[in-house]
């Protein structure tokens, strides 16, 4: 049985080997939410963003 936070870790070390390879950069990005007064951010997850050269 697997939990969160229970796994190798490897899925994004490998995304970035192939994403590198090809000539792209990979990186990760706080997704954040504001309070209804936009006076708080909270985090509420994270984004993964992926470049790749055209051609």
């Amino acid at each position: 049985d697997h939990g969160f936070g229970q796994n190798s870790g490897l899925g994004l070390s490998i995304s970035r080997q192939i994403v590198e390879a090809h000539g792209g950069k990979i990186w990760a990005e706080n997704r954040i939410a504001l309070s209804k007064d936009g006076a708080e951010e909270t985090i509420t997850g994270a984004r993964f963003v992926v470049r790749l050269p055209n051609g």
